[in-house]
């Protein structure tokens, strides 16, 4: 099996509170029969999608405070259950906030996942949530 491909990516800082990143990945597979494969081992590269592109923005809306949103557009691909599934393009949106208390750093995220509502598969048979709300707390030593 030969799998190969390229990812292109770049992140711009527009101005000290406007931050870009975007990303493009191609990837491709080829597999040879040798006699020793078994059925079940061909649909692991055909899982990968061609194409993926991945943008994340973020706004400084304080200090160390950022509105970031993102967005990925993921390919069809090919399943282990020998159907294609569907190509997907999903929102993110959220805000995170550094802060030092006691001499700590601690990093505040809030987020919501999907915010479009899209009904995508990342893997076949596994319906992802239409909406994920969520929070994060973490701190450095």
């Amino acid at each position: 099996m030969e799998l190969y491909g390229f990812e292109l990516e770049a992140a711009l800082h527009l101005s000290e509170k406007i931050k870009i990143t975007a990303s493009y990945v191609y990837q491709e597979h080829d597999v040879s029969q040798t006699g020793y494969e078994q059925d079940w081992t061909y649909y692991l590269p055909a899982s990968l999608p061609k194409h993926k592109v991945k943008v994340l923005a973020g706004y400084e809306i304080i200090n160390d405070g950022w509105i970031e949103l993102s967005s990925r557009f993921v390919g069809s691909r090919g399943s282990q259950q020998n159907d294609e599934l569907d190509d997907y393009f999903v929102c993110d949106l959220g805000f995170s906030k550094k802060f030092i208390v006691n001499g700590l750093d601690y990093n505040l995220k809030l987020y919501v996942n999907n915010i479009t509502g899209t009904d995508y598969e990342e893997v076949a048979g596994y319906p992802m949530p239409e909406y994920v709300w969520g929070m994060s707390l973490g701190v450095s030593f």
